[in-house]
């Protein structure tokens, strides 16, 4: 499963809208047989380590999700080098 964005109004923010949306994917990723969460965030890390990622390879996210939107433009457009990657185990309920 590769996240591409979790965003809430700014004026909802700090109120756990965020965690409760990345929560309810996750939840449901797994619940659809996905084994592995992957997500690029050059400045949400903290966020997402809160959540139980860590860091990843960045190409190795690049092969396994190789044919996602996000990774076919990042590799497009150049951005991919100046991506942070990250992943999480999935484990069903």
């Amino acid at each position: 499963m590769l996240i591409r964005s979790v965003a809430v109004a700014p004026e909802r923010r700090l109120l756990g809208h965020g965690r409760a949306l990345a929560v309810f994917a996750l939840e449901r990723a797994a619940a659809e047989g996905a084994h592995t969460a992957w997500l690029f965030s050059r400045r949400s890390g903290g966020f997402w380590q809160s959540l139980g990622f860590v860091p990843a390879d960045r190409d190795e996210l690049a092969g396994v999700l190789a044919n996602t939107y996000q990774v076919r433009m990042f590799r497009r457009t150049g951005q991919l080098e100046r991506e942070v990657a990250w992943r999480r185990a999935l484990q069903a309920e």
